[in-house]
């Protein structure tokens, strides 16, 4: 999820479905990339499509390329087993797109790179950025959220559940609103 650009990561999602399927595993990766209105995201739409036909996924592998309001984003990420961002190198400090994987409610999964710090107690962190570490990743969560989400799982469940309740917008503009009122009375004082 989030905008078709080249530190998302999608070229490595794609190769880890890849390898996810070489390795017997019935998965499928829906794809709700909006292409941003640059040459290189053009380009990497492209790549990655291609990507797929040499790959032999095409039929496992789901692009949406266009861009989504935010009711019609959430229901695609809604219906997913598992919400993945395996962003590679960036420099972004945080990443807005992930906070749209955590509001669907869905489990998320990242790729350990300082960009998703501030959430990392309510993700699951693959152990790199590669297809394979990313695939293997995905495979792990995939057993331990079939076992029924004992344990780890229900922990960062848990632990979502309460980002969410403490990051709605309800809760979020009630703070702003006290923070600003107690500003404007501490400068008229």
């Amino acid at each position: 999820y989030g905008f078709f650009l080249p530190h998302k990561g999608l070229p490595e999602l794609v190769t880890a479905i890849s390898l996810l399927r070489q390795d017997g595993r019935d998965v499928r990766l829906n794809m709700v990339n909006a292409e941003y209105p640059i040459g290189e995201s053009a380009a990497l739409v492209a790549q990655v499509k291609d990507l797929v036909r040499q790959l032999g996924v095409g039929d496992r592998v789901d692009m949406c390329t266009d861009f989504l309001d935010d009711h019609d984003s959430l229901a695609k990420l809604d219906a997913a087993d598992l919400i993945v961002f395996p962003y590679q190198n960036t420099g972004e400090s945080a990443s807005g797109a992930v906070r749209y994987g955590l509001a669907s409610g869905r489990p998320v999964a990242v790729t350990p790179l300082a960009i998703f710090d501030d959430v990392s107690r309510v993700t699951f962190r693959f152990d790199g950025q590669s297809p394979r570490e990313i695939a293997d990743g995905i495979a792990r969560l995939m057993d331990e959220i079939d076992a029924g989400g004992a344990g780890r799982v229900e922990q960062v469940r848990a632990e979502a559940q309460r980002w969410r309740a403490s990051h709605r917008y309800s809760r979020l503009g009630e703070r702003l609103l006290n923070m600003m009122s107690a500003l404007h009375t501490a400068r008229l004082s």
